[in-house]
């Protein structure tokens, strides 16, 4: 029997993408000797490399608008006989619904509401509005409705050679973020550091990108403790630098499921981001969320969860 092809279409940042990852494996684990091919957005793609379980991946047309760039992608793989093609969005969407449809695969599964896109799709899977499931539970359920959870084998998981080899115990922290409620103010990250450093001794390692250097030292010179500031210009640099620390304090965004497929214990801090829908799937992050902004979570409160995951290294 040949091999099913599967076309599984994610598109946005680094998260999206690692949220889609239990979906790829659920695949390759039902239907043996399966070629999954990956659509993802160009700003995602430096992560394409360190993903396991894919066969291929399509980096979407740069385009200045969004639906010639996906038409001419479908077009020109739409000879390429897909067995099953898969939107991992997790809600109805119609410049997906449409490129599904264009692929020309057998088998086109997705969320769907009343929208006229949605007859585009011939193994609907029904949008229920206000669910709270995780989204990697939502992109499994579009193969496997009864799952509830992501199963612990089929969790992301990303294999990376350390950039550098640090001398204590070190936790890292970001000065860059683009989700703006996301972002501890310098002067609280300072505060928390030097009080949790009052009591476990750890090296600090200030990771920001070249835009935010100068917040970044200006973190450094505040702190009790050593500290370095890391600049990373590239996505391999700053992943070889999370897979070389000990911890994180970081706001939420997709360096949190970074850390996690890379089993580093975290705390999140999340500013508005629903945790129930966001959080890293990983045992060792403690997740603090406040509806607006992380700088209204109780500094004691992020103190006490840093100190709870230094504790746990010992």
């Amino acid at each position: 029997m040949t091999p099913l092809k599967f076309a599984i279409i994610r598109r946005n940042g680094l998260g999206d993408l690692l949220s889609v990852m239990p979906l790829v494996a659920l695949c390759k684990e039902k239907f043996e000797g399966c070629r999954v091919t990956l659509f993802i957005d160009e700003r995602a793609a430096p992560l394409a490399p360190y993903l396991e379980g894919v066969d291929e991946v399509v980096v979407f047309s740069p385009s200045v608008n969004k639906y010639s760039g996906l038409m001419r992608t479908a077009w020109s793989q739409r000879g390429r006989s897909f067995d099953v093609a898969i939107s991992g969005r997790p809600t109805p969407m119609k410049l997906l619904n449409i490129f599904l449809y264009m692929l020309r695969a057998r088998e086109r599964i997705a969320y769907v509401d009343e929208a006229w896109h949605s007859s585009l799709i011939n193994q609907p899977r029904i949008y229920e509005a206000g669910e709270q499931r995780h989204q990697m539970v939502k992109s499994l359920r579009l193969l496997d409705p009864s799952l509830e959870s992501v199963p612990l084998h089929l969790r992301p998981r990303l294999r990376v050679k350390p950039a550098l080899k640090f001398q204590q115990r070190t936790v890292m922290v970001s000065v860059s973020n683009h989700r703006v409620g996301s972002l501890l103010d310098v002067d609280k990250t300072e505060r928390i550091l030097n009080q949790v450093g009052g009591q476990i001794p750890f090296q600090v390692v200030i990771n920001c990108e070249p835009q935010d250097e100068r917040r970044a030292r200006s973190l450094a010179a505040g702190l009790k403790m050593k500290s370095e500031v890391v600049v990373t210009a590239s996505f391999d640099d700053f992943l070889r630098l999370i897979a070389a620390v000990d911890a994180l304090l970081i706001g939420d965004g997709g360096i949190m499921h970074l850390a996690a497929a890379l089993d580093k214990p975290q705390v999140v801090l999340f500013g508005g981001t629903e945790i129930w829908e966001w959080a890293p799937l990983s045992e060792k992050a403690i997740c603090l969320r406040d509806p607006h902004n992380v700088n209204f979570i109780p500094e004691k409160e992020i103190q006490t969860s840093l100190e709870q995951v230094l504790y746990a290294l010992s």
